[in-house]
């Protein structure tokens, strides 16, 4: 197994998985794609733990997603976490906040979503490193198979084709026939909170922020509305993708992200970067580009914006809904509410810190919020 690693493009995640699973290999399987990376770790053929930047796939935010705890809650269970170093997970069975069986099963789709995700990436690269994962002998251990995670990977990609037959855009906002709702989607329920959502005019990608959901899970709710006739998607127009560029403007791209940095501008480098990773994904040069102008832009930012610094919005609404903001811009702000450190925000957000904290940088230079310090 040493030295295993190559492009997704070249070797499918599928028959990877066979293989990882036929061996019974103790090790751990990276992924990347950009600058999002999972690690799934492996011990005799089993999954054991996962690690994934993409915070959607984060345990606080699961746990959220299915309703066992608030983002009030998160907030307070990082506190603890951060005081005694104990393990999240640990933290919530401690206080009583979630039960260890609830915890283990939310363990166990943390794993499985971590790698069924990678099942849809039509490019990136992997690695297979033998260091065995480290134990955990406690009430929430967990272990899944891969071929059960391989048997779930076919079932949604009949399942995917099917949701966005009917949800081909995820900025599309969503139609609701009040007259469909059924009884089980009331005010207080994942469904009642999704289609509240709906109708009041939010995207698919604003409802999936609002409810902390992962894509699968987001759509796998609203297709079983629109088979009830309870959701429809509204038309949108799709904009095409622009046309790759070759290996020489690739290289081109670098040269400039390199230089931009050494100018000490990260945010232009991170852009750069994006461009020719985004061109030539199983770069490698690409992606270390992209890795350092990030970590550099990560320290500007967190040496310029006060975490603890309370984010209070300084425009109406009707100002806020002329400023033409994404998804993501939209979640920030509505969780400004004069309470919240920047860093609470930042922290259970089911977004990269990095990406809260160049939209909150873009606030403050736009006049938009305002950080008052406590």
């Amino acid at each position: 197994m040493r030295g295993l690693a190559g492009s997704l493009s070249f070797m499918p995640l599928p028959e990877l998985v066979e293989f990882l699973g036929r061996r019974a290999v103790t090790g751990s399987l990276t992924c990347e794609r950009g600058a999002v990376r999972k690690t799934v770790y492996l011990r005799d053929g089993n999954a054991v733990g996962a690690a994934s930047t993409d915070p959607r796939e984060f345990l606080g935010q699961l746990l959220i997603n299915f309703g066992h705890i608030d983002e009030e809650q998160l907030a307070k269970a990082f506190r603890t976490q951060q005081e005694t170093r104990i393990r999240l997970g640990k933290v919530l069975a401690m206080v009583g906040l979630v039960q260890p069986r609830v915890l283990r099963e939310s363990l166990s789709i943390k794993i499985r979503e971590t790698l069924l995700d990678v099942f849809r990436w039509e490019s990136g690269v992997f690695r297979v490193d033998e260091e065995p994962p480290a134990a955990i002998e406690d009430e929430l251990a967990v272990s899944v198979p891969l071929p059960d995670i391989l048997k779930e990977a076919e079932f949604r990609a009949t399942a995917w084709d099917a949701f966005l037959s009917q949800f081909p855009s995820s900025g599309a906002t969503l139609i609701v026939d009040e007259s469909r709702i059924p009884a089980s989607a009331g005010e207080g329920t994942i469904d009642g909170k999704l289609l509240m959502l709906a109708a009041s005019g939010r995207t698919i990608d604003e409802i999936g922020l609002a409810l902390h959901a992962t894509e699968f899970h987001l759509y796998q709710r609203l297709y079983a509305m629109a088979r009830q006739g309870v959701v429809t998607a509204a038309d949108i127009e799709i904009i095409e993708d622009a046309a790759p560029e070759d290996a020489e403007q690739v290289s081109a791209v670098l040269e400039e992200s390199a230089r931009l940095l050494a100018e000490g501008r990260p945010a232009e480098a991170e852009l750069a970067a994006a461009r020719a990773l985004g061109a030539a994904p199983s770069s490698d040069d690409a992606r270390k580009a992209l890795s350092a102008a990030r970590e550099a832009l990560g320290a500007s930012l967190r040496a310029s914006l006060d975490r603890r610094a309370i984010p209070v919005v300084r425009l109406s609404s009707g100002e806020i809904s002329g400023l033409g903001l994404d998804a993501s811009q939209k979640y920030l702000l509505s969780r400004c509410d004069g309470r919240r450190a920047l860093g609470q925000i930042a922290q259970v957000a089911p977004l990269d810190e990095l990406e809260v904290l160049k939209a909150f940088r873009g606030f403050v230079e736009q006049g938009v919020v305002e950080l008052r310090a406590v």
